[in-house]
C-alpha cells in the first residue's frame, strides 16, 4: 500500500505544482458557468416577458394562467393570436404557450394536454419556462384528483372544488419550485442556470483535466519511464493503481474547489453531501475510466487530446451539460441515455432542485459505476508498458 500512495503522492505534486492547472480546474469552470448561467436567467432587472394564448377557456385553462402569473421568474401576458405573434416577431415577448382548445377535457379524461410553445432560435428561457409549465400542470392534476377524492365524500360536484382553490391561488406569488420538509419548514429550490450550469461544467472541465492527467501513460511509455518503473520493487499492479489513485484525487480536488467556488459565489445550495459524495465518486470512476480507455488506444498524446476532446464535447452535448436534455428530440433524449454526462446530470438534477437524498440516485450511481467497470476494464487492457 505504501508503494501506491508513494506513486500516487508523486504523480499529485507534479500535476498540481503547475499554475496552468488551477486555470484549468478552477478559473474556467467557473467562468463558462457564470457566463452561461446568466444568458439562462438574464438578471434581476431583466425579467423575460412570455406570451400565453388561450384558445381553450376552460377552468383547467384559467388555473395554468393563474399559476403561470404566480411565478416570479417571467412576465406572463395575456394576448390574442395575432397580437403574440407580433410581439414575437418584434422581440417585445421571448416565447408564447398556445393553450389549445381541449385542454381542459383531456386533463380530466386523463390524456397529456394539448400545449404548444412558439421560440425564436435564439431563446435561452425555453427549457426553464418548460420545466414551470410541467410542473404547474403537475400541480393542477394534483388538486383536480384531490377534489374528486372530496367528491367521494361530500357528493357535491368536483369541479365547484377545484374551481374555489383555483380562486384561492388567484395573485399568489410563489418562486418557481418551493419545497415542504416534513417538520413543514419551507425550502426553496430553484432550477435557475447556474444551478443548472455550474454541474454541468464542472463534468466537462473535470473531463478534460482527466484527459490531460492520463495521458502520462504514453508520456511515460514514450519517454522510458515505465522501463524504470519495472526496475523500482513495486508490480505493475501497484504501479498502476498508484496513477490511478492521484487521477481520482485530482478529480475529487477540482470537484471540492468548484463546489466551495460556485457556493461562495454564486450561493449555489449543492444539496445533500453524502449524496453529493457518492455521484461524485460513481462519476470520477467513469471518467478517470474512459481517460485510461482512450489512452489505451491513442499512440501519441496529440492523438489522445484530439480524440478524447472530440469524445468529451459530443458527449457533453449529447448528455446534457450545455443544454436539458428535454428540449431535444426524442430519439436524442435516447441516445443521451449511452453518455455518463446524462446520468450524472440527472443526479445533480435529483440532488440540487428536488433536494434529494442517496436513495433518489442509486441508479444514476449504479449506471454510472457501470460505466466505470466497462471503461476501466478495456482501458487496463490497452495498457502498454514498453515504448
Amino acid at each position: 500500500m505504501r508503494k501506491i500512495l508513494a506513486i500516487c503522492l508523486f504523480e499529485l505534486k507534479r500535476t498540481l505544482k503547475q499554475p496552468s492547472t488551477y486555470v484549468l480546474m478552477l478559473a474556467m469552470p467557473l467562468l463558462f458557468s457564470f457566463l452561461f448561467g446568466s444568458m439562462f436567467t438574464g438578471g434581476d432587472n431583466n425579467i423575460p416577458s412570455v406570451a400565453i394564448v388561450n384558445e381553450d377557456y376552460s377552468s383547467q385553462a384559467r388555473f395554468l394562467i393563474n399559476e403561470m402569473e404566480s411565478v416570479e421568474d417571467f412576465n406572463v401576458k395575456l394576448m390574442k393570436g395575432h397580437e403574440a405573434k407580433k410581439a414575437l416577431a418584434d422581440e417585445e415577448t421571448e416565447g408564447i404557450i398556445w393553450i389549445r382548445s381541449g385542454f381542459g377535457i383531456e386533463l380530466i379524461d386523463g390524456k397529456n394536454p394539448q400545449l404548444a410553445f412558439q421560440y425564436p432560435p435564439s431563446s435561452t428561457t425555453e427549457p426553464i419556462l418548460k420545466q414551470i409549465v410541467n410542473q404547474s400542470v403537475q400541480t393542477m392534476v394534483v388538486q383536480m384528483n384531490a377534489s374528486k377524492a372530496w367528491t367521494t365524500y361530500s357528493g357535491e360536484d368536483w369541479q365547484g372544488m377545484f374551481d374555489m382553490m383555483n380562486e384561492q391561488q388567484t395573485g399568489v406569488k410563489q418562486p418557481t419550485t418551493k419545497l415542504i420538509s416534513i417538520d413543514g419548514e419551507e425550502q426553496e429550490s430553484e432550477l435557475t442556470g447556474v444551478s443548472y450550469s455550474s454541474p454541468g461544467f464542472t463534468i466537462m472541465f473535470v473531463m478534460i483535466m482527466m484527459l490531460i492527467v492520463t495521458g502520462v501513460f504514453i508520456e511515460t511509455r514514450k519517454n522510458g519511464v515505465w522501463q524504470r518503473l519495472m526496475s523500482v520493487p513495486a508490480s505493475k499492479l501497484q504501479i498502476v493503481l498508484g496513477y490511478l489513485l492521484s487521477f481520482f484525487l485530482i478529480g475529487w480536488i477540482q470537484f471540492g474547489l468548484l463546489i466551495l467556488s460556485s457556493a461562495l459565489l454564486f450561493d449555489l445550495k449543492w444539496g445533500d453531501p453524502f449524496a453529493m459524495a457518492v455521484l461524485i465518486s460513481a462519476l470520477l470512476l467513469a471518467i478517470v475510466g474512459l481517460g485510461l480507455m482512450i489512452a489505451g488506444f491513442a499512440k501519441t498524446t496529440e492523438q489522445q487530446s484530439t480524440i478524447g476532446s472530440l469524445v468529451i464535447i459530443s458527449t457533453c452535448m449529447l448528455g446534457g451539460v450545455y443544454w436539458p436534455v428535454s428540449i431535444v428530440p426524442e430519439f436524442m433524449r435516447k441516445i443521451a441515455q449511452f453518455t455518463p454526462q446524462y446520468w450524472a446530470m440527472t443526479g445533480f438534477t435529483r440532488i440540487i432542485s428536488e433536494q434529494g437524498g442517496v436513495m433518489d440516485i442509486w441508479y444514476p450511481v449504479l449506471i454510472l459505476l457501470v460505466f466505470a467497470t466497462v471503461f476501466l476494464t478495456v482501458g487496463l487492457s490497452r495498457v502498454k508498458y514498453e515504448a
